[in-house]
């Protein structure tokens, strides 16, 4: 099994397909590298990189407090261990926060951005609850509750959704906790102007709470495209595989990473 592992830091678990251009996809709390399992046909035209979080799956745990930063720096030991020199950075979700914070810290290392349900902090009022429900979940001993709630949200065919339960039930609650945690009271606004790289930024069309945050995404980065999935809500790459692929290809294109 593969893992990024250095000295004194988790090992973290990652999954590599395909050639080209590569792509890391950066999961949600507690869901890990199953969550882009329909993303694997991109596979003809990029390396598909796919990981788990610390603590979360089948990465191993750390004891020390979590940052932003640490989890910015497994993505760079990730793809250090696939000797990737420069990659496409996506995140989905929480995981969009990791990525931007990756973008900001390792420019040298980014080729572009894509944000799926992104945001660049936690601003309102729903949000915030989902983040404190999540917190309190793993906090209570309900991560079987958890797991099958964000199994179910993920995936409608059922042994996809029994494979992500069973995966989630990998993770350490307490390390869960402090993910969510991070991400409550991370926030990139300030340093959003810094990015220099193309940034493609996909929402659910029914994902209605987050859509305002493109406004200020169009305020402060240079090179922003903004597409709209119809027919579903925040679980995107699993509930609109074809979509968001097709999107991610067509995108990609334009901005050669791939051939036409």
């Amino acid at each position: 099994m593969p893992f990024a592992k250095e000295k004194g830091q988790p090992a973290i678990y990652y999954e590599t397909i395909g050639k080209g251009t590569p792509i890391i996809f950066i999961p949600p709390p507690g869901v890990g590298h199953l969550t882009f399992r329909y993303q694997v046909p991109l596979m003809n035209q990029c390396k598909l990189i796919t990981f788990d979080v610390r603590g979360d799956c089948q990465s191993e745990r750390s004891t020390e407090p979590m940052t932003m930063t640490q989890l910015a720096y497994d993505v760079k030991r990730v793809l250090d261990a696939n000797c990737v020199r420069k990659a496409i950075v996506c995140g989905y979700s929480n995981g969009a926060a990791i990525a931007q914070e990756f973008a900001l810290t390792y420019p040298e290392r980014t080729a572009g951005v894509i944000l799926i349900g992104g945001y660049f902090a936690v601003k309102n009022f729903l949000l915030e609850k989902e983040y404190k429900l999540g917190i309190w979940a793993a906090r209570n001993e309900l991560m079987p509750l958890l797991a099958s709630g964000l199994a179910k949200n993920h995936f409608t065919d059922k042994q996809a959704a029994n494979e992500l339960y069973a995966e989630i039930m990998k993770t350490d609650p307490q390390m869960l906790a402090d993910q969510y945690t991070t991400g409550l009271h991370y926030s990139s606004e300030d340093r959003l102007h810094q990015l220099r790289v193309p940034l493609l930024l996909i929402y659910g069309a029914n994902d209605h709470y987050l859509q305002p945050y493109q406004t200020r995404f169009r305020e402060l980065v240079h090179d922003v495209e903004i597409v709209y999935i119809q027919g579903v809500k925040h679980q995107v790459p699993s509930k609109a595989p074809h979509e968001c692929n097709a999107v991610l290809r067509e995108w990609m294109r334009r901005k050669q990473f791939i051939p036409s």
